[in-house]
């Protein structure tokens, strides 16, 4: 059986002066994204960056939960704890953008969280531009909807368990829009659940990205591409701190079934929408998705 998340080397998408290891990549990732939709990404080079943002979410997740609370989320920004775990949410600021993000008050975070938002935009931009090559559509075709892309970052911290309580997995989702980058601390716990079999977990050394698809993504290219439910499960000996990062394309974008996706054997499954439609659709759940029982 396929890896439910195999390792791919990204490098060579960001630094293309080896054609041919390129194109080895781009079938990789086309590989990955037609069995589960989730790969394994090194060689990203956002190393810097990303130990900054995990000490970023450290210093903020140890603040007194008088101070978190005063960052409660508004407008899809800021801090929430729903017992199972903890999460503070930033929005990208594009030129054309507001600021809307609840900024704790502490040295450093911002600065922190804005350079690994920038640096992983980069990193998303030449996975989806290796996925315009594979899908046959243009090298820029995802790059030319991205002028002011609304994407989000997320720190989580999942708080270690007890050695006597039950290992309690959290609600199985699949992600909503275009690609996650998932920046991991090497704590186990993700699990997925491909088309095919039950729950396997993800296997992602600390410092590395699950690269993982949306749902508008799966819709874009007519299922050709998986959405895959996910969920985590705490560990009982640690906490386990991720930072996943939401990239979707401007607001305005019209998520069709691309052409090389359709043929007599698969026909366009899906009616057009934009991007913000399709997103809210996902979020009020009058847009749904099938999911394994847990």
């Amino acid at each position: 059986m396929t890896a439910a998340a195999p390792v791919v080397d990204i490098r060579p998408l960001l630094v293309p002066d080896d054609p041919a290891g390129v194109d080895a990549v781009v079938a990789a990732i086309d590989e990955a994204c037609r069995a589960t939709g989730f790969f394994v990404g090194v060689g990203h080079g956002l190393d810097g960056p990303m130990t900054d943002v995990f000490g970023a979410a450290h210093q903020l997740f140890a603040l007194a939960q008088h101070d978190k609370d005063a960052l409660a989320m508004w407008q899809r920004c800021g801090y929430v704890h729903d017992g199972a775990k903890e999460l503070y949410d930033v929005e990208l600021v594009t030129p054309r953008g507001v600021d809307r993000n609840r900024w704790p008050s502490l040295t450093g975070f911002r600065e922190a969280v804005e350079r690994y938002e920038r640096e992983a935009l980069d990193v998303a931009a030449a996975v989806l531009r290796a996925l315009a090559v594979a899908l046959d559509i243009g090298p820029t075709f995802f790059a030319d909807r991205m002028g002011a892309p609304e994407c989000y970052l997320r720190m989580l911290r999942y708080p270690a368990r007890s050695e006597s309580a039950a290992p309690t997995p959290t609600r199985t989702h699949t992600d909503y829009g275009a690609i996650t980058l998932l920046a991991t601390d090497g704590v186990s716990g993700l699990q997925v659940h491909p088309v095919d079999g039950g729950w396997v977990d993800v296997v992602a050394p600390p410092g590395s990205l699950v690269v993982n698809l949306g749902d508008m993504l799966a819709r874009w290219t007519n299922d050709r591409y998986r959405s895959t439910p996910h969920r985590v499960t705490t560990s009982a000996a640690e906490d386990r701190y991720s930072v996943p990062f939401f990239v979707n394309p401007d607001a305005d974008t019209v998520v069709e079934c691309i052409d090389s996706c359709v043929d007599a054997g698969h026909p366009c499954a899906y009616l057009p929408v934009t991007a913000t439609e399709f997103l809210q659709g996902r979020i009020d759940g009058t847009i749904a998705v099938p999911l394994p029982p847990d």
